[in-house]
């Protein structure tokens, strides 16, 4: 017995006719005829009365088209269901992103995603590894720098600018820096993973080698924020991650017109093909509410300086 011919009974017997069941179901009426009579031939007895002047159920016909009409409202109660899910964004969406730039960049928009859905459970996972959306639970990433997984979907969400930075504590017992060369007379704090590299600084046309070095140096970036902060050496960072603390002037730019070349920031997903409603809600959101800083970003790929300049070093 096919369940399929059973839903057809359920529908037929819904329409009172096989004409009109044939119209509602868009099948042509000798080929659901076809199909009642295979039903009766599996089932063993008659559905329907021979010879009737119209459609008649017999008892057994009128239970199994009740019983088939309960699993029709069923499966179509279970299609709107499923419809829902389609269109509104819920259940656990699992995003890995690198801590501090979670912290500093993305804390007020991903606290605004999860009050404007409140049936998605957002999981954030700062894991600093690169984790593997096809073989992992994970529904998007956030990488930042070059991206090379030609098999993943990336959207750029931002690109960074990064300078020097210094606290105006800092910059009152030390000259400030008029060219890449004074650097060389001035503290760092160094992020270990820089330690010994020279960095090329970028001034239109003009380029300089800088190398970082200071009594300061640790493995984080939030850490090394906060040294610098506090006086501590100039240290390098995207502009995003220190927009803040140079509007309020907790920080200002050391040579504001020299700059590093850009970090991009690149949203990553397995695939664009039926892309859950969470997953794209949460793309469509980090676009809505990135910082003004970024915005410019969007429409403009290359270097853009931010909108408001930076308060230069004393």
């Amino acid at each position: 017995m096919k369940i399929d011919d059973l839903l057809l009974l359920a529908q037929v017997h819904k329409a009172g006719s096989l004409s009109a069941a044939a119209r509602l179901l868009d099948l042509p009426k000798a080929t659901l005829s076809r199909r009642l009579a295979a039903l009766e031939t599996s089932v063993g007895a008659r559905l329907f009365v021979p010879g009737a002047s119209r459609l008649t159920l017999t008892e057994l016909g009128e239970q199994l088209a009740e019983r088939a009409a309960r699993h029709d409202d069923d499966i179509a109660e279970t299609r709107q269901w499923l419809a829902s899910r389609d269109a509104t964004p819920q259940g656990r969406l699992r995003v890995s992103v690198p801590a501090e730039f979670a912290m500093l960049v993305l804390a007020e928009s991903l606290s605004r995603f999860v009050r404007r859905y409140p049936r998605v459970e957002l999981e954030i996972d700062t894991t600093p590894r690169r984790v593997d959306l096809f073989n992992e639970p994970y529904d998007v990433a956030v990488r930042m720098g070059p991206v090379d997984e030609p098999d993943l979907v990336a959207r750029q969400y931002m690109l960074l600018e990064r300078g020097l930075y210094a606290s105006p504590v800092y910059l009152q017992a030390r000259p400030a820096p008029q060219s890449p060369a004074d650097l060389a007379e001035h503290d760092f704090v160094v992020l270990s993973q820089a330690k010994g590299l020279y960095r090329t600084l970028l001034n239109g046309k003009q380029t300089a080698e800088v190398q970082m070095h200071g009594p300061l140096e640790t493995n984080s970036i939030g850490l090394v924020l906060s040294l610098v902060r506090a006086g501590g050496g100039i240290g390098s960072f995207p502009y995003g991650m220190v927009a803040s603390d140079v509007e309020t002037g907790t920080l200002v730019q050391v040579l504001p017109d020299w700059c590093y070349e850009p970090l991009p920031v690149t949203l990553l997903t397995a695939s664009r093909r039926l892309m859950p409603a969470k997953t794209r809600a949460f793309i469509d959101h980090l676009f809505e509410t990135a910082p003004g800083w970024a915005r410019s970003h969007f429409l403009n790929p290359s270097p853009a300086r931010p909108s408001a300049p930076p308060r230069r070093a004393p």
